[in-house]
């Protein structure tokens, strides 16, 4: 998140190999699912088989805060649940996301980056896509990051489903709702109706481990507790761009490492629920970004996660229900930056941020046909703190605490117009301290035209206003200036939905979708002076497709294919936007065998290629995933071994503006590694 560095021209970069998608796994995970209709077994009884057909049924709460089946929803719904997780051996917030259509994770070897229909800002810290907790923000103050890598602060294992909504969804949270909405959901206590130790152990000398207790008493109280800690060394990672006697060869020596510590506890008891979490991840710097010295030890970013929730609901009457809820955050950042080699000569960039809010909620069914939604929430950041300076001797170069508030007042009405027709309309007006007042309406129709086959047809627009680390970064050594009257950036949207599920066990979906946006918040020059400042300078567009196809057979076998199609520009010069790859393709297949007692998950993911920020490309790529689970293996104890990257595939992310080292002129990235084949083996005990 510091961004000291010189103003000096990019270097451009031959291009890299491109992999092709072979033509085998394209036709089966898209001719083969989307387009071709299965032989049904007729036989429904056995439970296994039911499990899409309760994906269907599920109540999704993200769209509009309300529980609402898939079909009702305002939006094309991805959902990954527990089960999902531990069939793919999913190891954080990122790798679920990644699984999900449309999405691409890009990974610096600090961050992950997550970007969703061909857009996927290079530096852009996850400001536009909303994250929560139990449908509580979790962006934080200062650089309204979304956490998604390590540092997210809840163990994957305590994750119920993760439910994300594309597209704009500031008619009801407001800002950061730009691009989506994603809502990690936590298991409750009688999850696990007792204890669970898990250890695991895999490359790069990882090793990982949890405690959790959780039940539901006979007196309807529920109650979970866990902690967790990773300590991972990682692995030594050769940067040709940095090949020199000087620089070590190229190759950063144990500077990939990776440690963090999370605490979760929630309790409910009739109508209320408390819920806290604690985190801490540090994280080695191996890619000297922002201009540092490379291969220093020096090199690294702590953040640390703090919140308390409590929430409240009550049936007032037949027809009203009441939600209310108040949550207090903190958020510290600390990066180590070191910029020279003297070894006593280290950069500090700080952030704190302390935030409260809370929010009131009422639900009318008082009106035949109409389920109408009131809301109304309160932010104030009591602490925004951004320092940098050096140590030995100390300087300073930034010292800024502005604080803010707003507040948001949304109405949301859904409408049964007929049996098998709903409008849903709402709106929401937010009023922030520094942008200003935003008005975001979102319109959706609904059409079951038949049974098996609903078509939603969706316009909207979403904001996102200027944090304080775009607002008020700056520099004593001219190098950077304020621009506190940044405008909030805007979007615009239509979506035409089709969902088909000709049987229980089987659903397709296609969503064709476009995209305006203006304002958008760039990093600059100033012409006049030479300074850098955040701007509002960009405008782009994007349209695509997004193909999904779902199959569970008899048994438990389950198969699941999404093709997504995207082109995103800028609105002025029609230019092909940076890290935004044109296709990507997945497929997912998870299956029981002997017996039942082992279950295999089989996944695979392609990315197209991507236009980096310096006017290379990183080529496009597949990986393969493979994950075995037993529960039978001894009593209580359950077993897992997963290998990512099984072929070992050689691919790149791509990098953005800040990846160069202090060499005079400075050494710019042209990817950036990830990780070859490597394993995990999991036990886990419960009693």
């Amino acid at each position: 998140m510091n961004i000291l560095h010189p103003d000096v021209p990019f270097r451009a970069f031959k291009r890299m190999a491109q992999p092709r998608l072979p033509n085998s796994l394209l036709f089966a995970a898209i001719t083969g699912l989307t387009l071709c209709r299965p032989a049904f077994a007729n036989d429904s009884s056995d439970l296994t088989s039911l499990s899409l057909d309760q994906i269907f049924n599920m109540e999704i709460v993200s769209a509009s805060k309300i529980a609402q089946k898939v079909s009702d929803v305002p939006g094309s719904v991805s959902v990954v649940t527990a089960q999902d997780i531990k069939d793919y051996g999913y190891q954080s917030l990122a790798d679920i996301l990644q699984s999900m259509r449309g999405i691409y994770v890009s990974y610096d070897r600090n961050y992950s980056y997550i970007g969703t229909r061909g857009i996927g800002r290079p530096g852009d810290f996850n400001t536009r896509l909303l994250i929560l907790i139990d449908g509580k923000r979790t962006n934080d103050a200062i650089y309204d990051t979304g956490a998604a890598g390590t540092e997210f602060p809840i163990d994957v294992e305590l994750i119920d489903r993760v439910e994300f909504v594309p597209g704009p969804g500031s008619a009801i949270y407001g800002s950061s709702a730009f691009f989506g909405v994603i809502n990690v959901i936590t298991k409750s206590g009688a999850s696990f109706q007792g204890g669970e130790l898990s250890a695991r152990f895999g490359s790069y000398d990882t090793r990982y481990g949890r405690a959790t207790y959780g039940k539901k008493l006979d007196n309807g109280m529920d109650f979970l507790i866990s902690a967790s800690g990773l300590n991972s060394k990682g692995q030594d990672l050769y940067f040709p761009e940095f090949d020199s006697i000087e620089s070590n060869h190229g190759v950063a020596r144990g500077l990939d490492y990776d440690r963090y510590k999370k605490l979760f506890a929630k309790v409910s008891a009739g109508d209320f629920t408390v819920s806290g979490y604690l985190s801490q991840r540090t994280k080695g710097i191996p890619t000297a970004s922002y201009g540092q010295q490379f291969n220093d030890p020096r090199s690294q970013t702590v953040d640390e996660y703090a919140s308390v929730y409590a929430s409240y609901k009550r049936e007032l009457s037949r027809t009203l229900d009441l939600y209310a809820n108040l949550n207090l955050n903190s958020y510290r950042y600390s990066g180590a930056y070191a910029y020279t080699a003297q070894s006593d000569v280290l950069n500090k960039d700080l952030g704190n941020a302390q935030s409260l809010g809370g929010e009131l909620r009422l639900v009318s069914t008082g009106f035949r046909n109409h389920k109408i939604i009131y809301g109304a929430e309160y932010n104030k950041s009591f602490k925004r703190d951004q320092q940098n300076y050096d140590i030995n001797p100390f300087y300073s170069y930034l010292k800024s605490n502005v604080l803010k508030h707003g507040s948001g007042f949304y109405v949301q009405d859904e409408i049964r117009l007929q049996e098998n027709l709903i409008l849903n309309l709402g709106i929401r007006r937010d009023i922030d301290a520094e942008g200003g007042a935003s008005n975001n309406p979102r319109i959706a129709v609904i059409y079951k035209a038949t049974p098996e086959l609903a078509i939603k047809g969706l316009y909207g627009t979403a904001f996102r206003t200027a944090n304080a680390y775009e607002r008020y970064y700056a520099t004593t050594e001219s190098l950077y200036k304020t621009n506190p009257d940044l405008k909030s950036e805007k979007i615009r949207t239509q979506e035409l939905i089709f969902e088909y599920s000709p049987a229980y066990n089987f659903r397709t979906s296609a969503s064709l979708f476009q995209y305006q946006f203006k304002d958008l918040i760039s990093l600059t020059t100033d012409a006049a002076d030479g300074l850098l400042y955040f701007s509002n300078i960009d405008a782009a567009k994007a349209r695509g497709l997004e193909l999904e196809a779902e199959w569970v057979r008899e048994g438990g076998s389950r198969l699941k294919s999404s093709a997504s199609f995207q082109y995103a520009n800028s609105a002025g010069n029609g230019e092909w936007l940076t890290n935004s790859p044109r296709q990507i393709f997945k497929l997912n297949y998870t299956m029981p065998f002997l017996d039942k007692a082992y279950r295999a998950g089989l996944e695979y993911q392609f990315t197209s290629k991507r236009k980096t920020p310096i006017g290379g490309e990183v080529g496009g790529f597949g990986i393969v995933n493979l994950t075995l689970v037993t529960q039978k293996f001894a009593n209580k104890l359950e077993l897992s071994a997963s290998l990512y990257n099984l072929l070992d595939k050689s691919y790149m992310a791509s990098p953005s503006e800040e990846h160069f080292d202090n060499s005079s002129p400075p050494r710019y990235l042209n990817g950036i590694q990830q990780n070859g084949r490597n394993f995990r083996v999991v036990a886990t005990y419960k009693f």
